[in-house]
């Protein structure tokens, strides 16, 4: 018994020592010594500008003939007017009407062109929340510090910004090295099928070959977690793909005082409740390990030693991520019932149930996957399931060891020095999907500071953008175009 015992605690030791041997190794991450400091710029200009372009109701909605091709029109002659280096020296093409194209010409042909994408588009405002801004959305007034109206974080705050950089450069002269495209799509709130895509098919056509693409996308998240005192840069190197599914059903009809059997509403919401109720499993693998071997130095030492344990403590770590909707989402695909339709009478029988169930779809799985999945889990017959429009997998993971992953990470941490950068997964769409078969290097992240009430701004009411983060969104364009624009390996 002693021996078993001295064994056990022999093994104990050594676990421990190997515990507290990798967590020593797992050191943090000190900020960047040499900060860049903003270069002479007008922000106040800057910013009436960015308050200009919000004026202009470029809106996507769900219905083309709601679509108002005049306020694309308007942005297009304001871009033209407000940043007339840009328009003099880079070539520009109008995509499909209202999408925009710029080539910057580099001096070296035999660098890749690297590429800069926002989008100029915006989501409507709900009906009915017009009176709980505090600014009218459409006015772009600049009050408090902020610049206020729908677009200035989600994301005319980012198409001007790029601009503002790259009119900036051409002032003081700068020729790049490398060629450097700027593309604005009209409609990445409606998929970008006609903007983005296009431009991407077009690019493709003439056979250019990225050496990286940046759009927009996640941000530098500020108290992401209680115990992390540092920001967060996420960079999404992956996003989701995305599913639709139509479920549906039909029963005999009749009078609601003789049912016969089970109603189509019974036989689909049955279907719908075994699907909801088994999710597709999620892993701490893959992005998610990524973003908390980045994250997980900063924290204190106890939770260091299980981020630096992940063989150990993996179980420990998914339960924990899976009490929070966001990290949740992030492990695995989502199923989310969004539609259901049935009934026309209190006293009828419905003859016919439809439902419509979305599908965000983790890099572990696929569309095909996940449809498997769906009819395995609902296992009846009496269901019809029908793929929808849209489907896409999820994009390829682009590689962190990449020197355009290590030169944009140096440069967000040589314009904000405080933040942790992290690698992540986008569980939105964007629309650098649209761009994956120009490059295998696809960042999106913008240099927007946003805690989580800044977060619920974003297709929300009040959205805003502080001048002061709005200056730091330029110089760090101004930074990674200038960096970029030359071989990488002498800025990483």
């Amino acid at each position: 018994m002693i021996k078993i015992l001295v064994g056990a605690g022999l093994l104990i030791l050594i676990l421990v020592i190997i515990l507290v041997i990798r967590t020593m190794r797992y050191t943090r991450h000190h900020g960047e010594k040499n900060r860049l400091l903003p270069e002479d710029f007008d922000i106040e200009e800057a910013a009436e500008r960015l308050s200009e372009a919000i004026r202009f109701e470029t809106i996507s909605t769900q219905s083309s003939g709601d679509f108002n091709d005049d306020a694309f029109i308007k942005m297009h002659h304001f871009l033209e007017k407000a940043f007339p280096n840009i328009h003099r020296i880079l070539k520009k093409e109008i995509v499909n009407d209202y999408s925009l194209l710029y080539t910057w010409p580099g001096k070296n042909p035999a660098l890749k062109p690297a590429m800069f994408t926002c989008h100029i588009d915006v989501v409507p405002v709900e009906p009915g929340t017009e009176e709980d801004w505090k600014h009218p959305p459409f006015e772009g007034t600049i009050s408090d510090g902020y610049i206020w109206g729908r677009g200035a974080m989600d994301v005319q705050g980012g198409v001007l910004a790029i601009m503002e950089a790259v009119e900036h450069l051409l002032e003081v002269e700068y020729k790049p090295e490398r060629t450097i495209y700027l593309g604005f799509g009209h409609d990445e709130e409606i998929d970008g099928d006609m903007g983005a895509y296009a431009i991407g098919k077009l690019l493709e056509k003439r056979g250019v070959e990225l050496e990286f693409l940046l759009d927009e996308g996640t941000p530098i998240v500020h108290n992401v977690l209680p115990d992390l005192p540092s920001p967060v840069a996420l960079v999404a190197v992956a996003e989701k793909g995305y599913l639709s599914l139509e479920l549906s059903t039909s029963s005999e009809g009749g009078h609601s005082s003789v049912p016969q059997g089970l109603t189509s509403i019974a036989i689909l919401s049955e279907a719908i409740h075994k699907l909801e109720n088994n999710p597709i499993k999620g892993r701490v693998d893959g992005l998610v390990k990524k973003t908390m071997e980045a994250i997980g130095p900063q924290l204190p030492f106890i939770y260091r030693i299980v981020m630096a344990n992940l063989w150990l403590f993996r179980g420990l770590v998914k339960r924990e991520l899976d009490r929070m909707p966001a990290t949740k989402a992030a492990m695995r695909t989502t199923i989310a019932t969004t539609i259901f339709e049935s009934g026309i009478k209190e006293n009828v029988l419905p003859t016919q149930a439809r439902a419509i169930v979305n599908f965000r779809i983790h890099p572990n799985d696929t569309v095909e996957s996940v449809k498997k999945h769906v009819i395995k889990s609902i296992g009846d017959p009496r269901v019809e399931i029908r793929e929808l429009h849209g489907s896409i997998n999820p994009s390829p993971v682009s590689d962190v060891e990449q020197p355009a992953y290590r030169l944009l990470r140096k440069t967000i941490k040589k314009v904000f020095p405080e933040v942790v950068v992290a690698p992540t997964l986008m569980i939105g769409a964007t629309d650098a999907r649209h761009y994956s078969s120009l490059t295998n290097n696809i960042y999106r992240f913008i240099p927007l500071r946003a805690d989580e009430s800044d977060l619920d701004r974003v297709h929300g009411t009040n959205e805003r953008l502080s001048k002061h983060n709005y200056h730091e969104m330029i110089f760090f364009y101004t930074q990674l175009i200038r960096r970029a624009a030359r071989s990488l390996e002498k800025h990483i």
